[in-house]
């Protein structure tokens, strides 16, 4: 026989027993919803009273003994109590001293600011005296002259200064050797009816005139003359 067909509405899924699916009255539609829960049976009344006052029973069979065996336990667990009240406040109150002392611990200085120091300005240089004005420029034929009478080879005079006096012409210069490099600031030859004579130190040294301290000349090195004329040349090579 031939199933009876079920009118439409939402029936159970034949594919899945915990959905409902929509039965048109001639073919099973998409339209699926959940299977509703079934409702728990309530239990009868009169069961869950004697429950209730069973428990009833107990708890004051439980407070009862309570009230005779827990009052020496409540007297001795106050002191207990006391103690573990004070340890927690001590515990307590040693927290924030050890919080505030991390940071402290790991805080780094800061670093001092470098510091800029100006260095000291540099002293005025003395005045350079002023020259003679009795200086003048030597020619190259008397600068030749004297630089005749070198006794080492490859030295020359630069800075060529003289002051005519009279008979006698006094000529100054700076001592250099082949490679420019100074071997005396400064000296001073005296020249004569042409010839040379060597006044000043340096000049006495390097050449091979004769002195101008002796005679028939005897002039000194610290004639007014010689030492104008050597201040010149000093000043020229500043």
């Amino acid at each position: 026989m031939t199933a009876p067909t079920p009118p439409p509405g939402w029936h159970q899924d034949p594919a899945d027993a915990n959905l409902l699916r929509y039965w048109d009255g001639t073919q099973w539609t998409e339209q699926t919803q959940p299977k509703p829960s079934q409702t728990p049976t309530p239990q009868k009344k009169g069961g869950v009273g004697k429950v209730l006052l069973i428990l009833a029973a107990v708890l004051v069979v439980m407070g009862i003994l309570g009230a005779v065996f827990g009052g020496g336990d409540k007297k001795e667990d106050k002191p207990a109590a006391a103690a573990a009240t004070t340890t927690t406040t001590q515990v307590t109150s040693t927290r924030p001293t050890t919080t505030s002392a991390a940071p402290s611990s790991t805080t780094t200085p800061a670093a001092a600011a470098p510091t800029t120091t100006q260095p000291p300005a540099p002293a005025p240089r003395p005045a350079v005296p002023a020259s003679d004005p009795r200086c003048a420029p030597a020619n190259e034929t008397l600068v030749a002259l004297v630089e005749s009478g070198f006794s080492a080879s490859g030295l020359s005079l630069i800075n060529g200064t003289v002051i005519d006096s009279g008979p006698y012409t006094f000529l100054g210069g700076t001592t250099v050797d082949a490679t420019g490099k100074m071997k005396n600031r400064s000296d001073v030859w005296v020249i004569a009816n042409g010839a040379v004579y060597s006044s000043t130190g340096g000049a006495r040294n390097s050449t091979t005139w004769p002195k101008a301290s002796t005679a028939p000349l005897k002039i000194s090195p610290g004639d007014e003359i010689v030492q104008a004329l050597d201040t010149c040349v000093v000043n020229l090579t500043r």
